[in-house]
């Protein structure tokens, strides 16, 4: 499993860069645009087609047919995406978290309760993107799981737009229970895309 990680890791530092790249712009340009959750929501997203991009990269260089006479079994690759996905996730929501309580204090309008449903919301898009689609690409190919690809970002840039445009949202609206729940589907739903994938993979005739 660590030469899988160090594979994807050595993968994300050459050919990915840009993606680490637009995660950081965006985070700054986040602190000093208004309210708009575009600005806030997209590293996330990006940091959730890493493992994607990761995948496309795999099936171009016949990664998975090699990878066959290794000693690694099909959960295992599956889970090494999965765990990048992860450490994606957290990079993005760790910059995202500072540059919004950098925006929040600078402003003087620092709540700790909405602070704190505006980072689980973050957690939740970082989680549920990669969750939606992953299972598509494993299952179909890089190529053809690019339909799922584009259907997920196309909805949640909607939704981002839509939050942009109600003046009065608060993050905070439905109350703790409400973030609780969504912070809870988020890693259920990440997990049963976990175990689905690795599913999907095994049957799969590489």
């Amino acid at each position: 499993m660590k030469g899988l990680l160090l594979k994807d890791l050595y993968l994300t530092l050459k050919y990915c860069r840009a993606f680490l790249f637009i995660i950081v712009a965006f985070t700054a340009v986040s602190i000093f645009a208004d309210e708009n959750a575009f600005f806030i929501f997209y590293p996330c997203l990006i940091s959730g087609i890493l493992p994607m991009t990761l995948l496309a990269y795999d099936e171009r260089e016949k990664w998975s047919v090699y990878s066959g006479t290794l000693p690694y079994t099909k959960a295992q690759i599956v889970s090494a995406k999965y765990i990048i996905g992860l450490i994606a996730g957290i990079f993005a929501l760790i910059l995202t978290a500072l540059a919004q309580a950098v925006k929040m204090i600078g402003s003087s309008n620092f709540v700790l309760n909405d602070y704190f449903s505006l980072i689980i919301c973050i957690m939740a898009v970082c989680l549920i993107s990669p969750a939606l689609l992953m299972p598509f690409i494993f299952k179909f190919g890089a190529e053809k799981g690019r339909v799922a690809y584009y259907i997920v970002i196309g909805a949640a840039c909607a939704i981002c737009a839509f939050f942009t445009v109600q003046e009065n949202f608060s993050f905070a609206t439905g109350g703790c229970y409400g973030i609780l729940i969504i912070a809870a589907a988020a890693v259920i739903l990440y997990l049963s895309s976990w175990l689905l994938s690795i599913y999907f993979y095994k049957r799969r005739e590489i």
